[in-house]
């Protein structure tokens, strides 16, 4: 199995540490933390897989910290690390929604099986999600189409024209021969840039933030902050194509912390 990123979270420095050594000798990249206070933030930023959490610490408990975990990030595999003298909460724990325990001292060999099994399972839930974001995409796609014409005729709707083409200024998007024309210069672009000129042109002159963006035209679940660097890359690859000044950018614009908007037609007029 590929190696995960894995989230640490235990008052006791020298357990952190040993865990954090058989784990990225293994290759994870691993995130220690000595509290759940601090492991909330760090989870903001850090997209872990799986969290090794001590289940009695100082502040938030292991559990409490469970809690939050499964209702913020319901993909996150957690894995509790108890005592003999915890033992009973942590299989109560593991009813409701931890994925596994540890015994302190725990050997190894059964971290590593712990920790695979719990990886096995996050990359499942968040597959298993992205399947069903992408379902709900598609069926919402097709309630929004128009009546199917007839055959030959392409319906006119103001500045659209349903089913078969998108005009947005001087820009021709053919949304069944997958072709874009500038004035009367094709553009030439890959399925994922054809896409997201698509999704933009569509709501020409409406903010669409990154995550729908990425949701659209990648059918892609994605966290804020991953959403924003994954389309940033793909509107970068569809600037230096579409805009006669990719630095200075005329159809594509930016809107600053929030998303992108394709100029609407009186701009571009």
């Amino acid at each position: 199995m590929d190696p995960g990123k894995i989230l640490i979270v235990d008052d006791e420095t020298n357990i952190r540490r040993g865990l954090k050594a058989i784990l990225a000798k293994d290759g994870h990249e691993v995130k220690e933390v000595a509290s759940a206070e601090e492991a909330l933030p760090v989870l903001e930023f850090f997209p872990c897989e799986a969290a090794i959490v001590d289940i009695r610490m100082p502040g938030m408990s292991g559990v409490e910290l469970l809690h939050k975990i499964r209702t913020r990030w319901p993909t996150v595999s957690i894995i509790l690390l108890t005592g003999h003298g915890t033992l009973e909460s942590a299989m109560a724990a593991v009813k409701e929604g931890a994925h596994d325990y540890l015994l302190k001292p725990t050997q190894p060999n059964a971290i590593r099986e712990t920790i695979a099994s719990a990886l096995a399972a996050s990359r499942r839930r968040r597959e298993e999600a992205q399947l069903f974001n992408s379902l709900r995409i598609s069926l919402k796609r097709m309630e929004e189409l128009p009546a199917e014409p007839a055959a030959g005729q392409v319906v006119s709707s103001g500045n659209r024209l349903e089913r078969r083409q998108l005009l947005v200024g001087d820009l021709t998007i053919d949304t069944l021969a997958h072709q874009v024309r500038r004035g009367s210069e094709p553009i030439s672009l890959s399925p994922t840039e054809f896409q997201l000129l698509v999704t933009l042109a569509e709501r020409a002159g409406q903010i669409i933030d990154y995550m729908t963006l990425v949701q659209m035209s990648l059918d892609y679940e994605a966290e804020p902050w991953e959403a924003k660097e994954l389309i940033k890359r793909h509107v970068f690859s569809l600037r230096q194509k579409l805009e006669p000044e990719p630095s200075s950018p005329r159809y594509i614009l930016n809107v600053r912390g929030v998303g992108y908007r394709l100029a609407s037609p009186e701009e571009l007029s």
